[in-house]
């Protein structure tokens, strides 16, 4: 097999989930999902790789070809419409994402594959969780479910008392060897840790 440095198999992995449809700080999700996101990014592994970071506030418009919070709004207006079919037909395109083939200059076939919410989670060696009181989760909890099954840690960014939580959630944090960390240096610390991971010299 020819060789290629731009493989990146043996990374780590990680996928930031947490609502985007209803959040209380109106940013999508975005926000935090940005600050984790660089601070990940200056974790590296004994050949020097970063984290591999899934963020669904970037990842999404590669799939729908809209950014998060405008495909929300329309899903909204077509479930008040009744349209179904396209309601059903981005939903796919979140949740199992999209395979194609393209054409190239030569003409030759390429096959492409754009990830869907599910194959994020699947193939991801640990999940961060961050959702705070007034947020309206949902696709939250089914991405728990999944690492739940597939045994992929859940590491939750907590924002308020841990009762307050629902008790599933927390019932699928503990079983997939998860944790709950107060604030992001909690979380890093123990990252760098857990999977022997050293900090990018600023």
């Amino acid at each position: 097999m020819e060789n290629n440095e731009n493989i990146i198999n043996n990374w780590l992995k990680c996928y930031l989930i947490g609502p985007m449809e209803e959040v209380a700080k109106k940013d999508g999700g975005a926000g935090w999902r940005n600050n984790i996101s660089t601070e990940l990014k200056n974790i590296v592994d004994e050949n020097k790789n970063p984290i591999y970071v899934f963020n669904p506030c970037l990842e999404e418009q590669n799939k729908t070809g809209m950014e998060a919070e405008t495909l929300h709004a329309k899903i909204k207006g077509w479930l008040a419409s009744g349209n179904n079919e396209l309601v059903k037909e981005y939903a796919s395109l979140i949740w199992k994402g999209k395979t194609y083939l393209e054409k190239t200059v030569e003409g030759q076939a390429i096959f492409r594959r754009i990830f869907g919410d599910v194959d994020y989670v699947v193939n991801s060696d640990f999940i961060i969780a961050r959702m705070e009181a007034k947020d309206r989760p949902c696709g939250t909890y089914m991405e728990c479910g999944i690492a739940l099954e597939h045994n992929i840690p859940i590491y939750v960014l907590q924002t308020m008392p841990r009762t307050d939580y629902p008790g599933s959630f927390c019932h699928a944090v503990f079983a997939t060897n998860g944790g709950f960390f107060g604030n992001e240096k909690e979380l890093i610390d123990f990252l760098k840790i857990k999977y022997e991971l050293k900090e990018i010299k600023k």
